[in-house]
């Protein structure tokens, strides 16, 4: 119990850092830094947490045969612990706690809809919404080195124009967030 409070202060501790993540299409937005994140380590849990600044929600309380939260607003994590990025593991959630997780093994083969071991929570407030992902790494294989622990924070929102956000990617035209060559350790967004 004590270890959740530590972790819990440490993602709403004044001071503390986040990684604030950045436009990657399209070129403009009438969202200006929407979204935060910031990352901790204790024992073998990395737990993640999102705060989404927004005037409007594009979300569901429930979703539909075929729907997936990446339809609507999301924050998603990628994590990997290799170097070469495969494999890396997706988590994301939902403004309504709607979860999808998904391990990519290689470039063509993935495996959607499994049970990563994600725990999370989703809070609608005023003006946007924040989001707790909490993730057991030693069972998707994690060696227990925290500078191995690399991957990418990103978050899609809105109606058309979607507006896609990323911690590490640079700008594009088209948004693809499948591109381990630019995940980061996600440590630094402590």
């Amino acid at each position: 119990m004590k270890l959740l409070l530590v972790v819990a202060i440490l993602l709403t501790a004044p001071g503390a850092l986040a990684c604030e993540l950045s436009l990657v299409t399209p070129a403009r937005s009438v969202l200006k830094q929407p979204v935060q994140a910031k990352a901790a380590l204790a024992d073998d849990i990395l737990t993640v947490g999102y705060s989404v600044s927004s005037p409007s929600l594009n979300a569901r309380k429930s979703l539909g045969p075929q729907q997936h939260p990446y339809m609507f607003d999301v924050v998603e994590l990628f994590v990997t612990f290799s170097e070469t990025g495969f494999p890396y593991f997706e988590f994301e959630v939902s403004p309504f706690n709607q979860t999808f997780q998904v391990r990519i093994v290689g470039r063509t083969l993935h495996q959607e809809g499994v049970d990563l071991g994600l725990m999370s929570t989703a809070t609608v407030v005023p003006r946007g919404w924040s989001a707790e992902l909490k993730i057991p790494l030693k069972s998707l294989g994690w060696n227990g080195d925290p500078n191995a622990v690399r991957g990418n924070f990103y978050s899609i929102l809105g109606r058309a124009p979607r507006s896609y956000w990323s911690s590490f990617l640079p700008k594009a035209k088209k948004p693809d967030f499948h591109q381990p060559q630019f995940f980061q350790p996600l440590l630094q967004c402590e």
